[in-house]
């Protein structure tokens, strides 16, 4: 039963009273690491103290996560495989999808096992490359960069991290917002073959470059003014395919400014969170019993659930089964529209910001996983009258925009789910229509800040 109320600043802590205390599970031995530090690294402690209750993975013996250093091929590869102990492509692979092995993996390597039970020939861009002798290599100490990566998860888990909704429009909308992988679109298919022919992207064996040193560019067609869409280049189609689909689910996303930062190393720190973020998604679709038998939930904290930056859900929604239609309207009339059931649509970025367009995109639909947090600050900033449904552990509140910033104590809670509800949606109103939601994470009771 949900009991609803409304979030206050003079009946929060009575409010916030009534709910009920989940404890947190305790799990395997209790996992330190010396240089995680939980204000440093806020964004992703919960997921790596997760996931090392599971063993997806270690430190090192002098009691270090190194949250800072890149993270290798072979390192993200053994991670994959820990998490997702169902997923084996390779070893489940026959005929022409089998991949027989790489030149620079001997079954010495310390990821031997790993690596061949994994990459099978499903991979077309960003695994594996030819060494000087022509033979398959795969290069397992390779430090990922965020686009080799993103390339990689093209292929991961049948391609259900591929968004097939997006349309070539789409896609290229997606690209066109990116500050830091260029794009050129092309009306004449002679002109957008030359382009492809001509600056390395193949090989001359047919195969892909392996050169992550360099952003190629994406190319695209276009039949005239408001058209794009993907062309016959693979090579683009992969790459720009990935990242809006990564961009879409919140996987991997660029910065508010639009810089996805394609030739940074990602960090082991990173690494932990995205995979965190694959693991949310594949459960919130239904899909991760199909990889995994990993219960990451009763470690203590739980699942982070990093969407993008360590706010999202950990699948399973939030409140009742019930889906919409509660009775209660902070303005004293039914409102059809107040959520009982929160799902994940919009994913925070690193700095735990969304912005969105409530005209163009609708409302923001979203969740943040507390962990072992204590504290939770919630902003808005927006010239129209934008108010939230939260709902913490199920539980049912509401926030007007003039009571925000919101600061909720949710040491023992589980999730929270966040809501906008535009307060006048005049879709004849000309102007601004974004909204910025901030969600933040504490330990300690941060300082007040100023209502808006």
């Amino acid at each position: 039963m949900n009991r609803l109320f409304r979030f206050s600043s003079a009946l929060l802590a009575i409010s916030m009273g009534l709910l009920l205390v989940f404890p947190l599970t305790i799990g395997a031995a209790d996992v330190k690491f010396s240089d995680v530090d939980p204000k440093k690294n806020n964004w992703a402690y919960n997921s790596i103290y997760t996931m090392a209750q599971k063993g997806v993975l270690s430190g090192f013996p002098d009691g270090r996560f190194y949250p800072d250093r890149p993270v290798s091929k072979a390192e993200w590869t053994t991670m994959i495989a820990r998490l997702f102990d169902k997923y084996k492509p390779n070893l489940n692979a026959a005929g022409a999808q089998r991949l027989d092995g790489f030149a620079d993996v001997t079954s010495q390597h310390w990821a031997y096992k790993d690596i061949s039970e994994i990459y099978d020939y499903s991979f077309p861009l960003g695994t594996y490359g030819f060494n000087v002798r022509g033979e398959l290599a795969f290069r397992p100490e390779t430090a990922l960069t965020r686009l080799q990566l993103a390339q990689m998860l093209y292929g991961f888990f049948d391609n259900r991290l591929m968004d097939r909704r997006l349309t070539g429009s789409d896609i290229c909308s997606v690209l066109s917002g990116f500050k830091d992988v260029p794009i050129q679109i092309y009306t004449d298919s002679e002109d957008y073959d030359d382009a492809r022919k001509g600056d390395g992207r193949y090989l001359g064996n047919g195969g892909f470059s392996d050169d992550y040193s360099r952003v190629f560019m994406t190319l695209f067609m276009s039949g005239g003014a408001g058209d794009c869409r993907l062309g016959t280049d693979d090579f683009s189609n992969y790459q720009a395919t990935a990242l809006a689909s990564l961009q879409s689910s919140g996987i991997m996303t660029a910065n508010q400014s639009g810089y996805f930062r394609p030739l940074d190393k990602i960090t082991r720190a990173e690494a932990v969170t995205i995979l965190d973020r694959i693991y949310n998604y594949l459960n919130l679709n239904g899909w991760l019993s199909d990889y995994s038998t990993i219960y990451l939930n009763d470690a203590p904290g739980g699942s982070s659930g990093s969407g993008t930056g360590g706010y999202t859900s950990s699948g399973g929604g939030y409140g009742s089964s019930g889906g919409y239609g509660s009775s209660y309207d902070p303005y004293g009339a039914t409102n059809p529209g107040s959520p009982s059931n929160m799902s994940i649509k919009d994913y925070f970025d690193d700095q735990g910001v969304i912005v969105k367009d409530l005209m163009k995109d609708g409302e923001i639909e979203t969740g943040v996983d507390v962990g072992d947090s204590k504290y939770l600050v919630i902003t808005l900033k927006s010239k129209e009258k934008v108010d939230l449904w939260v709902s913490v552990d199920g539980q049912l509140g509401f926030a007007k925009m003039e009571e925000l910033p919101l600061t909720l104590p949710v040491d023992g809670r589980t999730s929270v789910g966040i809501k906008t509800k535009w307060r006048d949606p005049n879709l004849n109103k000309i102007g601004d229509f974004s909204v910025t939601l901030s969600a933040q994470l504490y330990k300690e009771l941060p300082p007040k800040t100023k209502k808006k």
